[in-house]
């Protein structure tokens, strides 16, 4: 496989699991705050994140090999991928519960921890709208339902801030992307593609699921006024820009309008995800910042 092309399959396979059904499961009954799980693992980068801006972080035991953020996360314990977590690892951490994100990659792994008496509990942050709900979630499994309230009105407050100074913009004609070699685009069915739209932007990828995989003439005949490419390896810029001046036609590439995506880390569903989201807006609506 040619780097590229893994780099792409990189960068899908770290956002497929917000598209992916979950694992089935029984509800599992809420944790009170005097029952609350001591030993916590996460399966996801979104959910470390979470747990840690809850104020439960000493309690996190062991992650995933995706969890580099906050910086004392990326010291613990690894336990592999969310897509192909490590059962002997998870049940050397001793945990009282895993959290993790839907993946097809990871329901076999999740199935034999639960057979083996492992407590997990799956998240599942499809679309934004998702997000306070999975917090909320996350919240009461470790114990800490206040906490998880007031870190959704943080983050609805200062998301609705940006969407205030992007109001009444007419929304530019975007493509964003996870993927070069193929094309991969954020699809309008998927979480990036309703954060790329409440930033204020026309998503010209086609509605053909989460991550749509587009040729060169859908694009060139969409004529996107911006491109945000999150292809992984693009963060210096260089890359991106090269590859697509070689197609002035694009309004995008005309306008100088193509930015490698240098945020991806905080592309995730979770506490930083306002950040993100001011980010973005600001590059679809610079003058509005």
């Amino acid at each position: 496989m040619s780097s590229a092309r893994h780099r792409t399959a990189a960068a899908i396979a770290l956002v497929a699991a917000l598209a992916a059904p979950a694992a089935a499961a029984a509800p599992a009954p809420s944790a009170s705050p005097a029952a609350a799980p001591q030993r916590l693992v996460s399966l996801a980068p979104s959910v470390t994140e979470t747990l840690f801006a809850l104020g439960v972080g000493d309690r996190v035991v062991a992650v995933s090999d995706h969890c580099d953020y906050p910086p004392q996360a990326a010291s613990l314990p690894h336990v592999g991928t969310f897509n192909a977590p490590s059962v002997e690892a998870v049940l050397a951490a001793h945990p009282d519960v895993v959290i993790g994100l839907p993946s097809p990659g990871n329901r076999e792994n999740v199935a034999a921890m639960r057979r083996l008496g492992v407590r997990v509990e799956i998240v599942d942050p499809q679309r934004l709208a998702d997000v306070p709900a999975v917090t909320r979630r996350i919240a009461e499994v470790a114990g800490a339902p206040e906490a998880g309230e007031r870190l959704v009105a943080a983050l609805q407050r200062d998301m609705d801030a940006v969407r205030r100074r992007v109001a009444g913009a007419p929304p530019p004609r975007t493509l964003m992307l996870v993927g070069q070699e193929p094309l991969v685009a954020v699809g309008p069915e998927s979480f990036l593609g309703d954060l790329l739209v409440a930033a204020g932007a026309a998503n010209v990828a086609p509605a053909r699921g989460p991550w749509p995989r587009l040729n060169l003439e859908v694009v060139i005949a969409a004529d996107p006024e911006v491109i945000v490419d999150c292809s992984l390896g693009t963060e210096a810029g260089t890359a991106t820009l090269d590859f697509w001046a070689r197609f002035p036609s694009l309004a995008a590439v005309r306008s100088d309008r193509v930015h490698p995506c240098r945020f991806f880390e905080v592309l995730r569903p979770g506490p930083r995800l306002a950040l993100a989201f001011v980010e973005l807006a600001r590059l679809l609506h610079p003058d509005r910042f």
